[in-house]
């Protein structure tokens, strides 16, 4: 949270602008750590020294999440109705590596493809139309 992608991201005035540079943020460290991922869970379902890596046991991209999803809850262009907590779980699950993998590995997807697919998604979950965006 302390990238300069995320404050940016956060900072940015509407909702659906701080979406699509959370959504790109996210793509840039999915490329990079994604494939890692399935390796750390499994190394840390058996070893409690990588397990104790994970804040309160529990993975600490919610958090990241949760703190996008505070900001997001503020701004114009928020889907009312949602709550904070449902904001983050939506982004958790969306942007995960899991699904990333899913899209991009194993069905063929390129990453700007991938990156477009979220935002969208997320867009039509998170978000209201704004005149002249």
């Amino acid at each position: 949270m302390e990238r300069a992608w995320f404050r940016d991201a956060c900072a940015a005035p509407p909702a659906p602008a701080q979406l699509r540079a959370h959504v790109r943020g996210t793509l840039g460290i999915l490329g990079r750590v994604a494939p890692m991922i399935p390796l750390i869970e499994a190394a840390a379902a058996t070893d409690p020294e990588i397990a104790a890596q994970w804040p309160g046991g529990g993975d600490p991209r919610h958090t990241v999440h949760r703190a996008a999803a505070e900001a997001l809850a503020g701004k114009p262009g928020f889907r009312a109705g949602v709550s904070v907590e449902r904001a983050a779980d939506v982004l958790f699950g969306l942007l995960s590596p899991q699904l990333y993998l899913l899209f991009v590995d194993d069905r063929g997807w390129s990453a700007d493809e991938w990156g477009d697919w979220a935002y969208a998604t997320l867009a039509a979950q998170l978000c209201t139309d704004l005149p002249g965006m």
